[in-house]
Order: structure tokens, then sequence, then C-alpha cells
């Protein structure tokens, strides 16, 4: 195992709500996939078959990268506790690997090798039900479920996923996408010839589709990532990441995701990825920089110009401490002020 001793710098750019801290990773590539699940524990995923993890709130990270698997891109990554993982390979052909040591060892859990196979995203709702979505296949939107912590994978069959639209498909921007709460509830955000969000509440059997104002109509248009801070209040962004500076790219539920509304001040900037922190704060990063919400979603304002290149920010439930991380290797630590 591979230690790598991070130097902490206060990057000048601090917002007035929260400041970060660079971490110097060692490495160049691009991480998509984070889950911070304390203050002291947090993993991280990308390209090159990249994982990182830090036991101590990100002051050294260990290289726990899965072995042979340099072809990989992980976009997302699930973890249950210090040693139990899961990270998610996107493209054909799609591999999932779990470890349950902390990284020394991982073991294939899944594969697929169609042709058409690209992962999205992945949630979990506790340690044994989870839940992973694909760009369509055969022209049929393609989940697959676990019942056994992502030790096996079933297809969801499509008879109860709504239709696929002419020109419809997720985002694997930050495999924030597919969002779950309580045992059974879970919203998935969608793009192209409409902006989607489906909801389900029978943990991904049965879903319906609704219409979202969030800009839509191109080839790369759409839902990039979905939060919920309880089974009502959420936040969906994303855009176009051709067309970085592109109007509608932020919307708000207060009903669980029935209706969306666009925000009275917004900021029409493409974003990769929103979390919740705590009480009314939603806060999102994208290639420009950082921008937050402190009323759920309806008013928006700019919190960092001067970082950029994120693609995914989160933080452990109730905790001002979390993480982001992006291209170029970049990692940072967050406390909110």
């Amino acid at each position: 195992m591979k230690f790598f001793w991070l130097i902490l710098f206060a990057v000048p750019a601090v917002g007035q709500n929260f400041s970060f801290k660079k971490l110097n990773s060692d490495t160049e590539v691009s991480f998509r996939g984070l889950d911070v699940i304390s203050a002291k524990i947090a993993w991280v995923s990308g390209t090159g078959g990249t994982v990182l993890k830090t036991n101590d709130g990100g002051d050294t990270w260990e290289n726990v990268s899965v072995p042979n698997s340099g072809e990989v891109d992980f976009r997302d990554i699930e973890v249950f506790d210090k040693n139990t993982a899961i990270v998610m390979g996107i493209s054909s052909p799609a591999k999932f690997y779990k470890t349950i040591n902390g990284g020394k060892s991982w073991r294939l859990v899944y594969f697929n090798e169609h042709k058409d196979i690209f992962f999205d995203g992945m949630s979990f709702w506790n340690k044994n039900n989870g839940i992973a979505f694909s760009d369509p296949i055969n022209e049929k939107h393609y989940l697959i479920k676990t019942n056994d912590g992502g030790e096996t994978w079933q297809e969801i069959s499509s008879d109860g996923i709504p239709d696929k639209l002419d020109v419809e498909y997720g985002f694997a921007a930050s495999g924030t996408g597919i969002p779950v709460l309580g045992n059974k509830t879970a919203w998935l955000g969608m793009g192209g010839l409409k902006s989607r969000v489906f909801k389900s509440t029978d943990g991904g059997i049965n879903w319906i589709a609704i219409e979202t104002p969030l800009i839509h109509g191109g080839q790369s248009t759409g839902i990039y990532s979905v939060a919920f801070k309880n089974k009502k209040v959420g936040v969906a962004v994303g855009g176009d990441y051709t067309d970085q500076n592109i109007p509608n790219t932020m919307i708000y539920t207060e009903d669980g995701g029935r209706t969306w509304h666009l925000p009275e001040n917004k900021l029409d900037e493409y974003r990769e990825c929103v979390t919740h922190i705590r009480g009314n704060t939603f806060i999102a990063v994208g290639p420009s920089g950082i921008d937050i919400s402190k009323d759920n979603g309806k008013n928006w304002m700019i919190e960092n110009r001067k970082i950029k290149n994120l693609t995914t920010i989160a933080f452990s439930r109730n905790s001002r401490i979390g993480f982001a991380a992006g291209k170029s290797g970049n990692i940072f630590k967050v406390i909110k002020n």
C-alpha cells in the first residue's frame, strides 16, 4: 500500500459561507466518484481505476486502487464503513468491484459487456439494498438492483419504467443522478429531449416521470445531479457540458418531485453536482465554480469563482465538514463557516 501525505493550504478564494483547503492527491486523474461517511472517512474514485481513501479527515490518503483496472473509469463509489465499499465502472464492459477489507483486495461483483451499457449512477438505501442506472439499452431504460450489499445484481423489469423518449439518457458527471431516501424512495434525473425526473416509492420497481423546466432539447442537455434533504424538498442541477453558460440549469421541488420550479434568483451556469448540507443549505459545483442556496434552492448566490473544475461534492449527514473533488487530481476539504 502506498500512502500520500497531504499538504493542506488555504486557497486564496474563501467564500462567506465555506472555506476550502486543497489537498495534494499526488495524482492527475479525474475524480467523479465521492462518498463521505463522516468528518474523518471519505473515498474518491476516478479514471485509471483509481480509488483513494482517508480515515483521518483528509490529512493522509491511501491509494487503494483496483488492481489491473487501468482502463476503467470509476465514476461512482458507495462506502458503507471504513472497510466496505463498491465502485462503479461505467462503460462496456461495465464492472463493479467490492472490497470488505478497506481496499486491500477487490472482487468483481458485476460485469456487463453489452455494447450500449453506460452506467450513470448508483445509490444504496442501506447496507443491503441498492440500485444503479445505465443509459438505455434496446430503446428501454436500464436499471439494476441488489438486495445483498452488491454481491449480486438483477435487472429491473422495464414494465414498471416509463417509456424512453426518442432522445433520453442520464449523465455520469458525478454519479449523483439517482438519490434515495428512507427504505424505498428513489429519484432519477434524465436529459435529452426533455429534462424529466423519475420517481419510485417501491424500491425502483415502478416509476412515474415528471417533466421539469430545466434546460432540455439537445443531445447533452438535462439533469446531471439530484439531491433531496427529505422526502419533500429537493434540488436538481445540470445544463449542457458543451455550453457552460445557458439558462435554467437549476430547479427545486417542495412536494417530493411532483412539481419542479425555477429559482427566483438563479445562476445560469452548467453544474455537475449538488448536495444538501444542513438546514436549508444546498451547494452546487461545476467547471466555473461553486454556488450555494440557503433557502432550499429558491435563490442561489455565488460562493466561489476561483476554484474551478470540481465535479463532485459531498458531506456526511448533518456535518459541517465535507469534501469536493474534480479534474487534475483535485481534492478539497470543505468546511462550513
